[in-house]
Formats: C-alpha cells, sequence, structure tokens
C-alpha cells in the first residue's frame, strides 16, 4: 500500500517556514528553509554549512531541510515525502540529500514523477531534458522505514 505524506514549504517575507502536519503517530518532522554557505580550505578541500537564514537577497543559495522520524509502533512500507519547490526559487541540479530514499522528480506540479534523467520534454520537433528551472517539486520514496528510524532530507534553491 503507497502511504504519501505531503511536506508544504512555503517562503514568505522574511523566509520562514510552514510545514503541514503529516500523520502524527507514523511521521513527525521539522522543517527548515536555511542558508548554504560553501567553505573553501588552504588545502583545497571544501565544506558546505547551512546557517539559519534572517534576510534573503535574489541570488541566493537556499537549503530546503527536512527532519523525520518514525514514531510508529510497525514498519512502514513505501513511505513518500513531498516538497514543493517555491514559485521564486530554482532548484539546483544535483543538490538533493536522499537517506537511502528514491528521488524523483516534477515538471507538472506534482501530477506526475520521474527520476531526474527522465524529466522529458517535448519541444516542437524533438524531446530535451528538462531545466532545473523547469522542476516543480522533489519527491523522496523510502521503500520501507522501520519504527523510530530517522533520517534528514534536503534540497538546494536559489532565490529568483
Amino acid at each position: 500500500m503507497l502511504k504519501v505524506f505531503p511536506v508544504s514549504l512555503c517562503l514568505l517575507a522574511v523566509c520562514t517556514v510552514a510545514a503541514l502536519p503529516v500523520r502524527a503517530e507514523v511521521l513527525l518532522s521539522s522543517a527548515s528553509v536555511e542558508r548554504v554557505v560553501s567553505m573553501e580550505y588552504e588545502d583545497g578541500s571544501t565544506e558546505t554549512e547551512y546557517v539559519p537564514v534572517e534576510a534573503v537577497e535574489p541570488g541566493e543559495e537556499l537549503a530546503y531541510v527536512v527532519s523525520f522520524r518514525n514514531e510508529g509502533a510497525v514498519e512502514e512500507d513505501s513511505v513518500v515525502m513531498t516538497i514543493p519547490v517555491p514559485e521564486d526559487m530554482i532548484y539546483v541540479e544535483d543538490s538533493v540529500i536522499a537517506d537511502d530514499a528514491a528521488v524523483d522528480f516534477s515538471i507538472d506540479g506534482g501530477k506526475s514523477f520521474a527520476p531526474r534523467d527522465g524529466l522529458l520534454i517535448e519541444d516542437g520537433d524533438y524531446i530535451r531534458k528538462a531545466s532545473a528551472e523547469e522542476i516543480t517539486h522533489v519527491r523522496w520514496t523510502f521503500a520501507r522505514m522501520t519504527p523510530g528510524e530517522e533520517g534528514m532530507l534536503a534540497f538546494h534553491a536559489i532565490l529568483n
């Protein structure tokens, strides 16, 4: 049986997050929007950090982060979480954190989903791969989630 747990995130005037409740007896979650800061060290290595957002400027990269925990007493199969890419944001390629989940994307407002390479658009006489700007939703599917299992999922987006 497929269980769908939508998580809705909104970017408001000062970048606050609203999360719709998810079946609380099965899955608890918290959501946040954080600024992505890349650190480069003298040895050439890099590290990405997430920091709280106070104000956002166009062109800034943000991370939409959801933490979850299965509070149910039984294993759940086919757990699905979906986050829309806010209208004024552009998804950043290869930025998804999956935490052992299959990841699919939508370009039609969440009506259908496919792996990133399978997002194709008929453009006149040819078919092309959808651009990052055309992605409207990111969906994670967990094959099985055990009681007490917890994790995090995220994607990055740039403010227009």
